[in-house]
């Protein structure tokens, strides 16, 4: 097997761990943000079904219908809100000292109830943006993945083996055989003067086969040496 097919062999089976580790990544977030939102509007399901008994027959209609209205619009809105990068907390001060005194009066006195309207309001949105927001990243996750077809694999191989000296960045003529050396954390990029090179990082070196030492024959050593083995 050539060097170029060596190296390109196992930049593919890197290339394969490295999917197998960020497809781990994507369904634990998409299971976790499933089986939160399930929790968060199933308790928002129920709570619009109790709610009916008093809102619902004057609209005409069922509990189970009121119910579905109000978590499938706290549904609509969160999921836009997580598309969108919406952070709850963006800009909220912590609490005061005074508003930390009557919040512990409030725990201690009972029929004194006290909160801090624009702190309640982040925090039930963080639990309502939760869900989604881990679903929406681990499908951006799956998105980014490595593209790992022959074509790449065999192009960054040949860039891989070029950079076992510093290999000017002007040189390269596929940017997509470069990023995909990067994202496995292969080479990397120091200044040169004006411009910049590409260098191989320590797991670059182990990834790149051995040179094999030469064993000279004596039949085109000088004389001297083959006088002095005899």
């Amino acid at each position: 097997m050539s060097n170029t097919r060596q190296i390109a062999a196992r930049l593919q089976d890197a290339a394969d761990r490295h999917n197998r580790e960020v497809n781990l990544e994507v369904w634990g977030k998409v299971f976790l943000g499933v089986g939160f939102s399930f929790l968060v509007f199933g308790f928002l399901f129920c709570f619009g079904w109790l709610a009916a008994w008093f809102f619902g027959h004057p609209l005409n209609l069922e509990a189970w219908q009121f119910g579905a209205i109000v978590a499938g619009l706290f549904f609509i809105v969160a999921t836009g809100s997580a598309w969108q990068r919406v952070d709850p907390l963006a800009g909220l001060q912590p609490l005061s000292d005074g508003q930390r005194l009557l919040t512990l009066i409030s725990y201690a006195t009972p029929g004194l109830v006290y909160f801090s309207p624009r702190h309640a309001t982040a925090g039930v949105a963080v639990v309502l943006l939760g869900g989604p927001l881990n679903v929406l990243e681990g499908l951006g996750i799956w998105v980014c993945r490595l593209r790992a077809d022959p074509v790449s694999i065999e192009e960054a191989s040949r860039l891989l083996a070029a950079c076992r000296e510093p290999y000017p960045v002007e040189e390269v003529r596929e940017p997509a055989a470069a990023l995909l050396l990067l994202r496995l954390k292969l080479i990397k990029a120091a200044p040169s003067g004006d411009s910049a090179v590409i260098l191989l990082t320590e797991k670059g070196e182990k990834m790149l086969p051995r040179k094999k030492a030469h064993r000279r024959n004596g039949s085109n050593d000088p004389p001297e040496f083959r006088e002095n083995e005899q």
